[in-house]
């Protein structure tokens, strides 16, 4: 008796611990987003175990030999009285056909899961077609593991990319002093995208439950339990003027069967006294302080969008990403316009970029280019191949472990190829940067500047030998740059 309190205590804080962190979210949704992987094959399982001994019970039944007789017809009886009717019998499970029927149902969902997973259906994007390049963007000089140069973003969580409500320019946000455990934060972070010279800025409007906390009263605990089928996108932190601001958070429900499709199902608006507002995709849309923020629609239906559309025969290309922060990037055309903006190479080598995909952030509305067959633009892959075939120590050997081996370190890694547009003309940036085992006065080492028609390396900038290359490079970038002024 006195075990099983102890047990039911333990299991009582155990769940406690999984709904006050937010872990139990993780196994609800995965249950739901990967049927095939969870509950179906256990379900298969329990059936096909019951059906074959079910099965196998029937068969027996009819095997078994008629009641002996006597000569004159009757039954023979063990007993004058008549003889009890059998007991009836449950069917056995037979634990061997139910296990490979559950395991094959395991095997297909990891198959269509890893190997060759199912992809949104064309017919679900709204896309059209487009013949132009943008004709100028708000350069990404900053790559998202540049940010921390300062210790305003080192002491902020939440780090993400978020339009200006003044300007209309993109910058980097981040709570300022966040509390993990949902205590008030410190304020916000500010730091802007296109400018690797000014620091960092601080607002000083801090939220009364941190927005980058995890336990129940707080943005994402609330969420979790409000939400526990759908996919909760990383809150984003919005300045709104000088003495306010607030924080917006998406989310992506999964409907389908057996292997549903991710879908926009609604919006979280977070205030800094804790209120939250839960609003669906079209009443966001109507908010012109959250449309203006560039972040309504999810990054991660972008990203899913982009895929399915580079594995269709329309298409037929592959994504390539750089170390850290994967694609899409989200990028400013204009000072009205957002786009979640993804490069789809050719899946054959040097074949070259298939097609940009430019996914409106606040409205969802894509637009899908593909250079002409005389205008190729050279693929992702080979612009960091450029940077990584640069004349520097890219790994350490160094010594010792804990058991006197030694060991290899990463020094250096080559992040985010990304383009920005001038004049209507596309331009590779991609960065190296120094990892925590090499210490440098500057988190970004060089950036390389690539012309993405030709594959031409165009200039270098070694940031690390003062603010005049940070100036070289925004100085291309500038409003009044002209097409012709190239540099050397």
């Amino acid at each position: 008796m006195i075990g099983r309190i102890i047990w039911s205590v333990v299991a009582l804080f155990a769940i406690a611990a999984l709904v006050y962190t937010g872990i139990w979210h993780v196994v609800t949704l995965f249950i739901w987003q990967h049927p095939m992987l969870s509950w179906v094959p256990l379900l298969v399982m329990i059936l096909v175990g019951y059906g074959a001994g079910a099965v196998g019970m029937l068969a027996s039944n009819r095997a078994a030999p008629a009641p002996a007789t006597s000569p004159s017809g009757e039954l023979a009886a063990a007993s004058a009285g008549a003889a009890a009717p059998p007991a009836r019998r449950r069917p056995p499970f037979r634990f061997g056909w139910g296990f490979l029927a559950g395991l094959l149902v395991l095997c297909l969902g990891l198959f269509f899961t890893l190997i060759s997973p199912r992809e949104m259906s064309l017919d679900q994007i709204d896309y059209t077609v487009v013949g132009e390049l943008p004709e100028r963007t708000q350069p990404r000089l900053l790559p998202r593991s540049g940010i921390t140069d300062n210790q305003a973003f080192r002491d902020a969580d939440e780090i993400h990319l978020v339009r200006d409500p003044e300007s209309g320019e993109l910058a980097y946000t981040g709570e300022w002093r966040s509390r993990w455990n949902g205590g008030e934060s410190g304020g916000v972070a500010i730091r802007p995208l296109d400018d690797l010279i000014e620091e960092s800025d601080i607002q000083m409007t801090g939220f009364e439950h941190s927005v980058g906390g995890i336990t129940p009263g707080t943005l994402k605990g609330k969420a979790n339990i409000d939400h526990p089928f759908s996919r909760i996108q990383y809150p984003i932190l919005v300045p709104d003027g000088k003495d306010d601001a607030f924080a917006i958070a998406p989310y992506v429900g999964y409907d389908g069967f057996p292997f549903p499709q991710p879908e926009f199902e609604g919006v979280l608006v977070y205030h800094r006294d804790g209120t939250i507002e839960d609003i669906s995709p079209d009443e966001a849309a109507e908010r012109p302080e959250l449309v203006r923020t560039g972040r309504i629609f999810p990054e991660a239906l972008a990203r899913a969008q982009a895929e399915a559309l580079a594995a269709s025969d329309e298409v037929d290309g592959e994504i390539v990403d750089g170390e850290g922060n994967k694609q899409p990037f989200l990028t400013s055309i204009g000072p009205e316009r957002t786009v979640w903006l993804t490069i789809i190479d050719s899946t054959e080598p040097q074949g070259g970029v298939k097609a940009l995909v430019l996914a409106d952030s606040s409205t969802g509305e894509t637009e899908v280019w593909k250079p002409p067959e005389d205008e190729p633009l050279v693929e992702a892959e080979d612009v960091l191949n450029k940077a990584r075939a640069l004349p520097l120590r890219w790994e350490e050997e160094r010594c010792c472990d804990s058991e006197g081996d030694s060991y290899t370190v990463t020094l250096r890694e080559v992040v985010e190829p990304r383009l920005a547009f001038r004049d209507g003309e596309p331009y590779y940036l991609v960065t190296v940067v120094p990892t925590d085992e090499l210490a440098l006065s500057r988190e970004v080492e060089y950036t390389l500047l690539i012309d993405a028609r030709t594959g031409k390396e165009l200039d270098r900038f070694e940031h690390v030998n003062g603010l005049k290359e940070d100036v070289r490079l925004q100085a291309f970038f500038a409003e009044d740059a002209r097409a012709d002024d190239e540099p050397d």
